[in-house]
């Protein structure tokens, strides 16, 4: 493979069409190679269709379609695990769709996290803006009409004015240095270790751990319900939920639910006694298991706790740009009233 080739990652709602159109392929009697060769076919970017061609000539000499997928390194572990699971069951075709379903409400999840985010960083760079020209273009203009009358006013007076400027030149600072910080998180963010490790840091915040916790679990369901399709032990299907799951709380109730089902537990009793789902939703799933319906019933919970999670980001997304609109009001209204009482007191002192 190329340098292009390995630098190419399938985004989620990448990951979402290429699996549903293989899936789409398998029903229709294609063989994987030459599903593989037609999407390639009809891909105009030149890296992802570097990387399908890569996969129909690997699975053109017999390789398993999991290894080819592995070797192109552009596709999520995760996605990988499941093909390979569901080759060796042979339930390929259910596993893509699961998996195309899976990673379209992952890409919803990620959308909702950056309409959410997308606002309030342009709302502080207005801020940031804002207090620039107040800064370097208003006040200046102060500081020159009070040179001038320097000599006019008094010293109280003049204690206040450079007082004024120098809070503004302050809060100007700090409002770019906020600025700078956060786009530099953006751009740590866009890289998989930096987006792990400021999930960890936002797990530590009250609100935002209780949003990732949420969005753990609604994984974790979702995961569970792509599993129990592929016919995985429950044990091996925990296992890999665990390695998959980012949130350290919600990871360790995956492990306390493993031990719970290794020692002869149900699977809805371990998830209650474990605290990882509970209250209604266990019943359902108790119910479901029942039943026989336990996929459907995943795939049910897992959409509801994706809209949860996207109520809750619109919530706080809501109280971030109020409580962004108060700090420019307080910034800027700090600034003008340590400008302009100053002023009005040179403009009484020489009348």
């Amino acid at each position: 493979m190329g340098r292009a080739e390995k630098k190419k990652r399938f985004t989620s709602e990448e990951t979402a069409s290429f699996c549903d159109q293989i899936a789409m392929l398998l029903n229709s009697g294609i063989p994987l190679y030459e599903g593989a060769y037609i999407l390639a076919e009809e891909v105009e970017d030149k890296r992802t269709k570097q990387v399908l061609m890569h996969i129909e000539e690997q699975v053109r000499e017999n390789m398993p379609l999991f290894e080819a997928l592995s070797n192109t390194g552009a596709f999520p572990d995760y996605m990988v695990h499941m093909v390979k699971v569901g080759e060796t069951t042979g339930k390929l075709e259910d596993v893509l769709k699961s998996l195309a379903a899976y990673y379209e409400r992952d890409a919803q999840v990620k959308d909702g996290i950056r309409s959410a985010v997308a606002f309030p960083v342009i709302l502080f760079a207005m801020m940031a803006v804002i207090m620039l020209v107040m800064v370097f273009k208003i006040i200046p203009l102060f500081e020159g009409m009070f040179l001038e009358l320097s000599a006019e006013v008094a010293s109280s007076t003049k204690r206040m004015m450079d007082g004024g400027i120098l809070a503004g030149k302050i809060m100007a600072g700090i409002t770019c240095a906020l600025l700078f910080f956060m786009f530099a998180g953006l751009f740590i963010y866009r890289t998989a270790a930096g987006e792990r490790a400021i999930k960890r840091l936002a797990a530590m915040i009250g609100p935002f751990r209780r949003l990732s916790e949420r969005m753990a679990t609604g994984q974790f369901v979702c995961a569970a319900g792509l599993m129990a399709v592929s016919g995985m032990d429950q044990g091996e299907a925990l296992l890999m939920a665990q390695e998959g799951c980012t949130n350290r709380t919600v990871k360790m109730r995956i492990e306390k639910c493993k031990e719970f089902v290794g020692a002869g537990e149900s699977f809805d009793e371990a998830l209650r006694h474990s605290s990882l789902i509970v209250g209604r939703d266990n019943r359902m799933i108790g119910v479901a298991m029942k039943s026989g319906a336990m996929d459907e019933m995943l795939s049910k919970l897992g959409k509801q706790y994706d809209e949860k999670v996207s109520q809750s980001l619109s919530a706080m997304s809501g109280r971030i740009e109020t409580a962004m609109v108060l700090v420019l009001a307080v910034m800027v209204g700090t600034v003008l009233i340590s400008v302009m009482l100053p002023l009005v007191g040179m403009i009484s002192s020489i009348g």
